[in-house]
């Protein structure tokens, strides 16, 4: 079984590293609704796949 691991960043710095798909989830919902107006250029995730592929989004809108 593979799991990806989600990175959270704030101008490019991390703020949090290696969240399972639920922790990410949740953390993803409160920055999303706390900050969507204000940040919304400046905050992104990354998903980080035990296969060594890598997704990056740099939009507020979640899409899992």
């Amino acid at each position: 079984m593979m799991f990806d691991s989600y990175h959270i960043y704030f101008k490019g710095e991390i703020l949090f590293k290696n969240l399972s798909k639920d922790d990410f989830e949740f953390v993803w919902d409160k920055l999303y609704t706390s900050y969507i107006n204000a940040l919304n250029d400046e905050l992104t995730y990354e998903i980080i796949s035990e296969s060594n592929m890598r997704e990056s989004a740099h939009n507020l809108e979640p899409s899992y």
